[in-house]
């Protein structure tokens, strides 16, 4: 993996500790700039525990909401799918993922019920998550496959963690980009 990569996501990680810091003490930070992505810290210590467990690539689905500030829309990553066995690789392509999509859907329709009864948040599928496990953040020819056909819309973004070198990049496609696909800046909230 390039070092500018590596230097990008350190520093995206000591903003965030300095923007957990400033959080934390109940002050408020005004700036105008919206992320594409933000992700609740649970879930994101979840997923990366997950990969961590795992030597073969795991994936996942991204339950949150699309919400809109200063007419710019975002997604807010509040939950999160796993179902042990699921696995995604070249091996299974995304025969894997069809196989498991019932599954998933069962266990997603029981949660935003749970979260909808208790409160006005209007959960949906944002996209998935899976593990590179020491090849590093990218979205590979089978990945993109499954983003487009299983997570196509404009918000769904896809979430690639690379356990043993211990970095993690948010994804979404973009026709235009020489790969197909581009990387989107997010953020941690508590």
């Amino acid at each position: 993996m390039p070092k500018k990569e590596i230097k990008i996501s350190k520093l995206m990680s000591d903003i965030n500790k300095i923007k957990e810091k400033y959080l934390t003490m109940d002050m408020t930070i005004e700036e105008d700039y919206v992320f594409p992505v933000y992700i609740s810290k649970n879930v994101m210590n979840d997923i990366e525990k997950l990969c961590k467990g795992s030597k073969l690539e795991i994936f996942g689905y991204l339950v949150g909401e699309i919400l809109k500030w200063k007419d710019q829309k975002y997604v807010q990553i509040e939950d999160h799918l796993y179902i042990k066995g699921a696995v995604h690789s070249h091996q299974f392509s995304t025969a894997q993922i069809e196989g498991t999509a019932g599954k998933y859907e069962k266990k997603f329709q029981k949660l935003k019920k749970k979260k909808e009864d208790d409160s006005d948040i209007q959960l949906r599928i944002v996209g998935w998550w899976h593990s590179h496990p020491s090849f590093g953040v990218f979205l590979s020819a089978t990945d993109i496959a499954t983003q487009d056909f299983f997570f196509p819309e404009s918000y769904q973004v896809a979430l690639v963690v690379d356990p043993i070198a211990e970095v993690n990049a948010f994804f979404s496609l973009d026709k235009n980009a020489n790969k197909g696909y581009k990387e989107v800046s997010y953020a941690i909230i508590q």
